[in-house]
C-alpha cells in the first residue's frame, strides 16, 4: 500500500503543479493586457532612474515581476482550496481512463482508501498557507497594498491623515503618512488632544513623527504597543475658555500658548491602524498576532475589531473549509462505473466553486449580533454535515 499511496501523492501533485502553473500564468496575462500601460510606463519611469542599466525592456520585465511576484503568492492563498480540488479532479480523471481505478478495485482496495492519500496530501497543501501567511505576506505587505499607478512613481504619493481618532479621545491628521518607510513615518502632525467634555486640551504640532515599537512587547508576545518620536515637537494650550464653553478668538494656533517640547506621543494609533483604515486588504497580508493585537487595539471601531478577530479564527476555519471541499467533490471521481467524465467534472465544479463561495460568503457577511469567534466556523459547520453525506455516496 506504500507503494500505491507514494504513486497517488505523486501524480495528486504533479496535476496539482500544473494545474497552480496554468491559472497563475493565465491570471498574470489577462491582467497584464489589460493594464500595459501602467507597466510601459513603469518602465520608462524605472531606466530613466536608471535601473536595469537604463533599458526599458528590461525595466519593464522588472516592473511586472515586482508586482506579479507577491500578487500569486496572495492569489494562492485565497484560491488555494479550488486549486486542490481541481488537482484532485484531474488525478481521478486520469486514473480512470486508464482503467488503473478498476484495477485497484480488482485488487480488493476500496475507493475510501484509494482516496484517503489524495485527502491527506491535499490537506497538507492547503496547511501550507498558514505559515505562508504567517512569515511570507506580512513581510510583502508593501508590495501587496499598492497599485499598478503607483510602480512608474519613484516617489510616494502624499497619504493624508484626516481626524483619526486613536481610541482616547484624541484627533490625528498629517499631510502624509508613509506606511512602507522605515520606521513608519507622519509629516505635518497635528494632534488635537482633547478632555474628557470633547473640549480642546493641548494641541501637538510637530514637523515629523516617526514610528518605535515597543521591543519589550515584542519580546513578550504582549500586545503591540509603541509611541511616535517627535521632530520639533510642540504643545499649544487654548486660551481660557468662557463660562459658555466655547473658546473665544478666531486666530486659531497664533492664539495658543506655546508649552514644553514634546518629545514623543504615546498611543494605540499604530501604523497598521491608520492602514487598516485604508486598505481593506490589510487583514490578508498580516500574521496572527499583529491581527491580534489589531482586534483588542481600541483606536479602531468595534466593527473593525470584530473583522479582524474573525480574520483570525477564519483563517484556520477555511483551512477545514478547503479538506471538506475535497471530500464532497470525491463521489464525482470515485466511482466503480467510469462515467461521463466532461458532465461529472462540470458538475463537480458547480458545486465546488458554490460551495467554496457560499463559505466565503458566510465568512464576510456574517449577521453583527454573532460573536466574531461563532462567525467565523459557520462554514464549517455548514459543510461538515454535506462532507459526510458525501462520503456515504461513495459505492465501493
Amino acid at each position: 500500500m506504500r507503494t500505491l499511496d507514494a504513486y497517488l501523492v505523486r501524480l495528486f501533485l504533479l496535476n496539482f503543479v500544473v494545474l497552480l502553473a496554468v491559472l497563475m500564468t493565465l491570471f498574470v496575462l489577462v491582467d497584464f493586457i489589460v493594464d500595459i500601460d501602467e507597466f510601459l510606463q513603469a518602465g520608462v519611469a524605472w531606466a530613466a532612474e536608471g535601473r536595469f542599466g537604463g533599458s526599458r525592456l528590461f525595466a519593464t520585465v522588472g516592473a511586472v515581476l515586482s508586482y506579479y511576484g507577491p500578487q500569486v503568492l496572495l492569489i494562492y492563498v485565497f484560491l488555494s482550496g479550488p486549486i486542490v480540488v481541481g488537482a484532485m479532479g484531474f488525478t481521478f480523471t486520469q486514473l480512470t481512463r486508464q482503467r488503473e481505478l478498476l484495477a485497484m478495485l480488482a485488487g480488493g482496495i476500496s475507493l475510501h482508501r484509494v482516496g484517503l492519500p489524495v485527502i491527506a496530501a491535499g490537506a497538507v497543501l492547503a496547511a501550507a498557507t498558514l505559515p505562508m501567511q504567517e512569515f511570507v505576506l506580512p513581510r510583502l505587505a508593501g508590495e501587496l497594498l499598492r497599485t499598478k499607478a503607483q510602480l512608474k512613481n519613484s516617489e510616494e504619493r502624499a497619504n493624508p491623515v484626516v481626524f483619526v481618532p486613536d481610541g482616547s479621545g484624541n484627533l490625528w491628521s498629517a499631510a502624509d503618512f508613509a506606511a512602507a518607510a522605515k520606521p513608519p513615518r507622519l509629516t505635518k502632525l497635528r494632534v488635537l488632544q482633547r478632555d474628557g467634555s470633547g473640549g480642546l486640551e493641548r494641541l501637538v504640532l510637530a514637523e515629523e513623527a516617526l514610528w518605535a515599537e515597543d521591543a519589550r512587547a515584542v519580546a513578550m508576545n504582549a500586545p503591540i504597543t509603541g509611541r511616535w518620536e517627535l521632530i520639533q515637537g510642540d504643545g499649544l494650550r487654548p486660551p481660557a475658555v468662557p463660562a459658555s464653553g466655547v473658546a473665544g478668538g478666531g486666530g486659531g494656533e497664533r492664539e495658543l500658548q506655546k508649552l514644553e517640547p514634546v518629545p514623543y506621543l504615546q498611543s494605540q494609533l499604530s501604523p497598521e491602524v491608520l492602514v487598516a483604515n485604508q486598505a481593506a486588504l490589510l487583514p490578508s497580508v498580516l500574521s496572527l498576532r499583529r491581527l491580534q493585537a489589531l482586534a483588542s487595539n481600541e483606536a479602531l471601531a468595534p466593527r473593525q475589531r470584530a473583522t479582524f478577530t474573525r480574520t483570525v479564527w477564519g483563517r484556520f476555519s477555511l483551512l477545514i473549509l478547503n479538506v471538506l471541499l475535497l471530500v464532497i467533490a470525491l463521489p464525482f471521481f470515485l466511482r466503480r462505473v467510469p462515467g461521463d467524465a466532461m458532465k461529472l467534472s462540470v458538475q463537480a465544479c458547480g458545486v465546488v466553486l458554490g460551495a467554496w463561495a457560499g463559505g466565503i460568503l458566510m465568512l464576510q457577511a456574517s449577521p453583527a449580533a454573532l460573536p466574531p469567534v461563532v462567525s467565523a466556523w459557520i462554514p464549517v459547520a455548514a459543510y461538515l454535515p454535506v462532507a459526510a453525506f458525501a462520503a456515504t455516496r461513495i459505492r465501493t
